[in-house]
């Protein structure tokens, strides 16, 4: 329609009306377009500000399990720290701790810490990644990546060869299930019946006398810690993302 009246004022040479007809075209064209990118950048901003809210949420999350699983690790170095001298005969000889003897027990275990953000996988999947507009929270986040998958292929070399001391020394290290008590934490409480109850025991002058034992102790606890540094490292990474979403949430 707009055509056809542009082609009749062409042939009746009502220039003035014909400019008119093309400038409102044109501008009618650039108003839509500026509506439509409007729009668009009003829809990439609320999409960026749920991006923030989840990545705040989800790094919360994993600070506290980074927390927990750090707390732990730290709990039973400081039990093996306290054994040491008993166990290397630079104390004089007395039964472990309850506390003292899981740590021995459990120096084997390295789980693989925990790292996941989804919504970055989730960013870098979808191209979304760039909808954030802030470069340090991106650089951050770009450094976390590395860092966590660094981490990852580090973690196998770092906990191969470890030695389930129960296994290999079991005259030193072993389970016993004794009558239900007060005076032991029992273990595995699943496996017990009501009466009895399945605890940790060690043999400290088993210990002292196996020079096997005492290099395969020293093994597994030498891990410990490289295994809390970078534990610190993830934490201090965490806070400091952390911190950065607040900031730009609050803004």
């Amino acid at each position: 329609m707009i055509l056809r009246r542009v082609g009749l004022k062409i042939r009746n040479q009502d220039w003035f009306a014909v400019v008119v007809e093309v400038v409102a075209v044109v501008f009618g064209v650039f108003l839509g377009l500026q509506v439509s990118n409007w729009n668009d950048e009003r829809q990439e901003r609320r999409d960026e500000r749920q991006i923030l809210e989840r990545l705040h949420e989800e790094t919360g999350s994993l600070l506290q399990d980074v927390q927990e699983e750090k707390a732990s690790l730290q709990s039973r170095e400081t039990a093996i720290v306290s054994a040491q001298p008993v166990i290397f005969a630079l104390e004089p000889a007395r039964p472990l701790t309850q506390s003292e003897c899981d740590a021995i027990w459990s120096s084997h275990i390295f789980r693989m810490a925990s790292d996941e953000l989804p919504v970055i996988e989730e960013l870098l999947a979808t191209g979304r990644f760039d909808r954030l507009r802030d470069g340090a929270l991106k650089r951050q986040l770009r450094d976390y990546i590395r860092f966590r998958d660094r981490q990852r292929d580090d973690h196998a070399e770092r906990t191969n060869e470890l030695f389930r001391l129960h296994s290999r020394h079991p005259e030193a290290v072993y389970v016993a299930l004794l009558p239900e008590s007060e005076e032991y934490e029992p273990q595995w409480d699943i496996l017990n019946d009501g009466d009895n109850e399945w605890v940790l025991r060690c043999d400290v002058q088993e210990m002292r006398e196996s020079q096997f034992f005492q290099n395969e102790l020293f093994d597994n606890i030498g891990r410990y810690s490289t295994v809390l540094n970078v534990y610190d490292a993830r934490e201090q990474m965490l806070v400091d993302l952390n911190e950065r979403l607040e900031s730009l949430l609050n803004d």
